[in-house]
């Protein structure tokens, strides 16, 4: 009972998580590439602190019921443990990302300490970033799904 409760707020952490960071790629990203950089950077310095304060709480959730859903699984001798592995795999990898890329980026997005000229470029190799962290996320959220059918 305990493992169905922790896989099944694994999987709505996880969905909740990949809709938001769906609609950020859709609709923040493309905005932000329109914005001259100056206005970019004033809009990110009004706003990232709280963009952050919105994701972050999401992105420490799914991957941590994932994490706390495989550790009691193995504790409790839980079969067909593959797609849940799976599912901490790609929650571990969209969560590095951050640290290898997007902390230290959004930083110098704050700062504005990035060139106008080289922003756009910023900007894209960021969407390429997210969109690659949110693809990670679709495989944890879809192997997360599979663990819970299959309960």
């Amino acid at each position: 009972m305990v493992f169905e409760i922790l896989i099944t707020l694994s999987v709505g952490a996880l969905g909740i998580f990949l809709g938001a960071q769906i609609t950020e790629g859709v609709l923040f990203v493309p905005y932000w590439k329109d914005l001259p950089p100056k206005d970019f950077f004033e809009f990110y310095k009004r706003y990232g602190k709280k963009i952050h304060q919105f994701f972050a709480p999401l992105t420490i959730l799914a991957t941590f019921l994932p994490l706390l859903s495989l550790v009691y699984g193995f504790f409790m001798n839980i079969p067909d443990k593959i797609s849940l592995v799976i599912t901490v795999v790609f929650a571990v990898l969209f969560f590095s990302t951050y640290y290898l890329y997007f902390k230290h980026t959004n930083k110098k997005f704050a700062e504005a300490s990035i060139p106008d000229n080289e922003l756009a470029a910023e900007l894209t190799r960021w969407g390429n970033w997210h969109w690659g962290r949110t693809a990670c996320e679709l495989i944890a959220f879809t192997s997360a799904m599979a663990t819970l059918i299959n309960l």
